[in-house]
């Protein structure tokens, strides 16, 4: 195998080797965009879940915050307010009193004294009521917190695991910029590598072509010189020339 054949084979290998490492770029680079996407949305579900969970934080704090402020106001009442028995005797002893007013003819004495009755069971029922609306409402906004409590749990636990992913994600990321970095080196050196095979195939070529050249004159000189002499002979002789023979004899005498 001559050198130029060499050299022919070597450039032939470096350009299927950089076929194959631009091949592996383009991979690398196909797997960096889709990395690229999946952490995008990775985190854009993470930021709304966590967003989502400092809102319901919030709305289940208020729901504590209310649920104690009741129960306070609460405990106020009940030191005043009759027990639930004798809330229940006084509102039906105040619906019968209501009766005997609206019903009955009475004395202006009685109806004051009545009235008075009336109005003290009355403040008595209306904290009995607001004690029970205040327990339901306590019991209600502790129940929703509690739920509340419960969705913040599990999208919490969902948020940790996007986090975690996205922890994943990244590292991966960071390792195919790496090898996309190491990739292009490769080529670039391999590139290099091309460049001066091909100078040397380049100067290996241009130098056979001259030396072909000039064999390919010396062998027309040599031609030109034999067709000459066998013109001469010829001549001398007193032979027929040829065209080529006599077009050899005018360029001697030129």
């Amino acid at each position: 195998m001559t050198n130029l054949e060499t050299l022919a084979d070597e450039r032939q290998r470096i350009k299927t080797d950089e076929r194959k490492l631009l091949g592996a770029l383009s991979e690398v680079r196909s797997k960096l965009d889709a990395t690229r996407t999946e952490l995008q949305e990775s985190r854009k579900t993470r930021d709304e879940l966590n967003e989502t969970v400092r809102a319901l934080k919030k709305t289940r704090d208020n729901l504590r915050d209310k649920a104690k402020r009741n129960i306070t106001y609460l405990k106020t009442l009940q030191k005043t307010a009759p027990k639930l028995l004798q809330s229940v005797t006084a509102e039906h002893e105040l619906q019968q009193l209501e009766w005997q007013v609206q019903s009955a003819p009475l004395g202006k004495e009685e109806e004051k004294r009545l009235m008075i009755k009336i109005r003290a069971l009355e403040i008595q029922v209306t904290a009995a009521k607001k004690i029970l609306k205040l327990r339901d409402e306590v019991g209600k906004a502790n129940q929703e917190a509690d739920e509340l409590h419960a969705k913040i749990q599990e999208l919490a636990e969902e948020s940790q695991k996007h986090h975690e992913e996205i922890v994943i994600l990244s590292e991966r990321f960071e390792a195919l910029k790496i090898k996309q970095e190491d990739v292009r080196k490769s080529l670039n050196q391999l590139r290099g590598e091309y460049k001066d095979a091909d100078e040397q195939y380049q100067v290996v070529r241009k130098s056979i072509d001259l030396a072909d050249k000039m064999s390919q004159r010396q062998k027309e000189e040599t031609h030109k010189q034999n067709l000459k002499e066998a013109a001469k002979k010829k001549l001398s002789q007193g032979a027929k020339l040829s065209l080529h023979e006599l077009s050899a004899l005018y360029e001697e005498e030129e």
